[in-house]
């Protein structure tokens, strides 16, 4: 009995040292996480707790928080957690909505150039994150309403530079906007883990492999239990074990980081939630009917109907309702699991322990400890406390010490019955037969691990590329053609290419547009003259751009490009042609040649360039436009004012005339009253006159 202690112990401490991770005291206060000027990055894994900065029903970038007056005060609250469990003057915030989060980090300035990361594993449901005002993450879209958001998944290790050359490396901003809809979790409800790139690498290939084994392991006891009930089906335990197994596979790969979204990334999001919630509440009617028929005698039959019609309906409502629907009443759902669980352990299997049934204790223990850490998983789904999730270890060790109980029934059947031992010789050869299958599953397994590591390989060259780019476009943003320039000699050598050109849409001609070579590298001078304008209609320059196409062409025409040099002239052996597309408009064209064949990945880190290039295109394009439209408007400022002052002098010569007039008029009221008083008097004397006469 000691030994099978002393082995429960050691499963049960190999299993939480493998899934913990580096523990750390740092805290953010007020919205800045304060490192210190010790290299605790150099070996250590932070996690990024504490207060953050937040604003809600606010979608705030990082230009928005260069003039601090002109956005809203931020809040306070806890990461990580769930908004839901915020109260904003009062009152407890809706799940559904949207916000900014922003945390200040300093740390030790670099003296060198490095590569740090985060560790993001879920975020709910959708965000855009920034680092040093730099957009590096985008998982779903986001949006203020649901029409707007589209929700989605994605466990990532997202990689950022810090460069001395470039500016101050001791503060880092981080600024996440989340939008949420379609769960009753928002927000960052799990932790954000940050290092260098490397040790953030190192962690998740030895989480992955961890998974991967336990993964196996399930699948590889499920099937065991599976074929025990093929050739026994007398045991119906063994059955439901085993789909009980097969479930906790699903939730192994839907959960955590959901490496379910390795091998299907375009996975519904509803359809991964309900995969999900199903094999977390579905197991617990499973291991009910396991229970039930190993320990008849101390599981009372009606209380099992119970428990297996409760478990119907909530998988039903799980599968038929969308996650925000049943997602309200998840908390019957959870106190579900806690009840019947407890039930199980305290009243079946700790009774039948008491009475001492045979294989009561250990399956009682196994048991305890697959509860505590499912019971883990729902404290951390309910937000009420912060952890891994490590079910998958327990339903392991619980695997294990059943295992360990059907070896010691087999090998205590195998002691009193010797025609079972015969048996058991003839089952050596299938029993071999499945070891080569199981050691097949793993080398797939492996295989699978070796083709994910090099898949992040292949990401994290494309992101060192898409860094230099983005590193030169910041430095010419006001000069589309030196951008060009610069961009297609940055491609060149990160390509190992030999030859290449950058086309550019010209619509300043009042004829019809074409395509204007603005720069090239390693072209001669005929090649020069014949491709400086290409019409958007005419040969693959035009075909790419008129279809929005890329291009990879292996064998190249003959005469079609010649690469020269002092030796001689030669032709390439690819030729990539890629559309520079933003927001569906195409405005120019990049073509790459090489001697060697144009990789995958390559073509993939091309077709992101060519969008970046287009987007800064556009933006210096429209910059153009705009110092035009100012210098039209200073022009029309100054004709008005010149217009305004010679009407300010026609207005002065008009009053000088009305003076002018005024006087006069006054002049001719005197000489009328003059004639006037005449007439009076010459009309007095006629009277006079007549009157003598």
């Amino acid at each position: 009995m000691y030994k099978k202690f002393l082995g429960i112990l050691l499963i049960l401490s190999l299993s939480v040292s493998a899934f913990a991770k580096a523990k750390d005291n740092f805290v953010a206060a007020n919205g800045v996480l304060e490192l210190g000027l010790n290299n605790v990055l150099e070996k250590n894994t932070i996690k990024l707790q504490g207060d953050w900065e937040f604003y809600w029903n606010q979608l705030y970038e990082p230009k928005d928080f260069k003039d601090l007056s002109q956005i809203s005060k931020p809040e306070f609250v806890k990461v990580p957690k769930s908004w839901a469990s915020y109260k904003i003057n009062g009152n407890k915030l809706p799940c559904a909505g949207y916000a900014t989060y922003r945390l200040i980090i300093h740390k030790k300035p670099n003296k060198d150039k490095e590569i740090y990361g985060l560790n993001i594993s879920t975020i709910f449901t959708s965000y855009n994150l920034w680092v040093n005002g730099k957009l590096i993450a985008t998982v779903g879209k986001v949006g203020k309403t649901k029409e707007s958001s589209e929700p989605a998944f994605k466990y990532q290790n997202v990689p950022f530079i810090l460069d001395p050359a470039d500016g101050p490396t001791d503060t880092i901003e981080i600024i996440i906007q989340v939008s949420n809809f379609f769960h009753q979790r928002a927000g960052l409800h799990f932790p954000i883990y940050f290092s260098t790139y490397n040790n953030i690498l190192t962690e998740s290939r030895w989480a992955d492999i961890l998974n991967l084994v336990i993964i196996g392991i399930i699948i590889i006891i499920g099937i065991n239990y599976l074929t025990l009930y093929f050739f026994r089906k007398d045991d119906r335990s063994n059955l439901y074990f085993g789909i009980t197994c097969l479930v906790m596979f699903l939730r192994n790969i839907s959960t955590g980081d959901r490496i379910i979204t390795y091998v299907f990334p375009n996975i519904n999001w509803e359809f991964l939630m309900k995969l999900d919630n199903f094999s977390g509440f579905g197991t617990i009617p499973l291991f009910g009917l396991f229970a039930y028929l190993l320990f008849k005698d101390d599981f009372p039959k009606i209380v099992r109907d119970i428990f297996l019609y409760i478990g119907l309906i909530i998988t039903l409502l799980v599968i038929t309702t969308p996650a925000i629907i049943y997602g309200k009443i998840r908390i019957f759902f959870e106190l579900y699991v806690m009840v019947f669980g407890l039930y199980i352990i305290l009243r079946v299997l700790l009774v039948a322990s008491i009475r001492k049934r045979k294989y009561a204790f250990p399956t009682f223990l196994g048991m305890l400890i697959l509860y505590s850490t499912a019971m883990n998983d729902v404290l951390s789904s309910m937000g009420i406390i912060s952890t891994a999730y490590v079910a998958p270890y327990g339903l392991v060790t619980f695997m294990l010490i059943q295992s360990f109980t059907i070896n010691n029934k087999s090998a205590n059947a195998i002691n009193e019955n010797e025609e079972l031992s015969a048996q058991l010789t003839l089952e050596k050869g299938s029993l071999e037969s499945r070891i080569e299958e199981r050691t097949s599953e793993l080398q797939l397994q492996h295989n699978e691990l070796l083709k994910h590591q090099e898949k992040e390989q292949s990401l994290n060259w494309i992101n060192v590329g898409i860094a230099q780019i983005n590193e030169v476009v910041s430095k010419d943003r006001d000069n589309y053609k030196e951008l060009c320039k610069n961009v297609l000699i940055t491609l060149i050598q990160y390509l190992d290419a030999k030859i290449g050109a950058l086309y550019v849409l010209n619509t300043d001609s009042s004829e019809e547009s074409y395509l204007e070579m603005v720069s090239d590298y390693g072209l001669n001078k005929e090649q020069k003259s014949t491709n400086s304008m290409i019409p958007t209609n005419s040969g693959l320059i035009g075909a790419t751009f008129t279809n929005n196409e890329v291009q990879l062409i292996s064998n190249i025409p003959d005469n079609y490009l010649a690469i020269n040099s002092g030796l001689g002239s030669a032709t390439p052996k690819s030729l990539l042609i890629a559309p520079m597309c933003f927001e569906k408009n195409v405005l120019g064209v990049i073509e790459l040649a090489s001697f060697k064949e144009i990789k995958p990945v390559e073509l993939e880190y091309v077709t992101k360039v060519a969008y970046i290039v287009a987007n800064n295109l556009n933006t210096v394009k429209m910059n153009e436009h705009n110092v035009l439209l100012i210098q039209q408007l200073k022009e029309q400022t100054n004709n008005m004012q010149q217009n305004e002052e010679e009407t300010r002098q026609q207005i002065e010569e008009l009053k000088a005339i009305e003076e002018t007039l005024n006087a006069r008029n006054i002049e001719i009221e005197h000489i009328n009253a003059e004639l006037n008083k005449k007439n009076k008097e010459f009309e007095e004397y006629k009277q006079k006159m007549s009157g003598t006469l």
